[in-house]
């Protein structure tokens, strides 16, 4: 068996309650790896029809750029040795992530739950991840 190395760790990140914890998990393993933390931001376009206009676009690279500045600062923070690179893409998150994770050696995104029945499920880009990245992925909740 060959083992993958790489030294990245990509962290999907939307900055939710959940995706602190994805955060703190993805900076120790980075750390513990010697690797870099590539943290990723995707959004998708929402489709209504007839098309964005380039105000909304710029809206949401805007929240991107914002929410990765403070995951970048957290990390510098928390965790210093760690050297953090950004990724703020458009498109689908879960694809977006795979895309980063070809020379990686592993993957984290928070788990959004729902309580009760189910918070049992993952949400639906840890799901995709899960079940279609080619390298192990961890699913990390609060």
């Amino acid at each position: 068996m060959t083992i993958r190395n790489f030294g990245r760790v990509i962290l999907g990140y939307d900055g939710s309650p959940t995706a602190k914890p994805a955060l703190e998990f993805a900076l120790v393993e980075a750390g513990l790896r010697n690797a870099e933390l590539v943290i990723v931001y995707a959004w998708t376009e929402p489709d209504y029809g007839f098309g964005l206009s380039e105000s909304v676009i710029e809206e949401f690279e805007a929240r991107g750029k914002t929410l990765l500045a403070e995951a970048v600062e957290e990390a510098a923070k928390a965790h210093p040795n760690v050297k953090v690179k950004t990724v703020l893409q458009s498109g689908n998150a879960a694809s977006r992530i795979i895309e980063q994770a070809e020379n990686a050696d592993l993957v984290v995104v928070g788990a959004r739950g729902h309580g009760g029945f189910a918070s049992l499920m993952l949400g639906s880009v840890s799901d995709q991840l899960v079940h279609h990245c080619p390298i192990p992925v961890t699913v990390v909740r609060d």
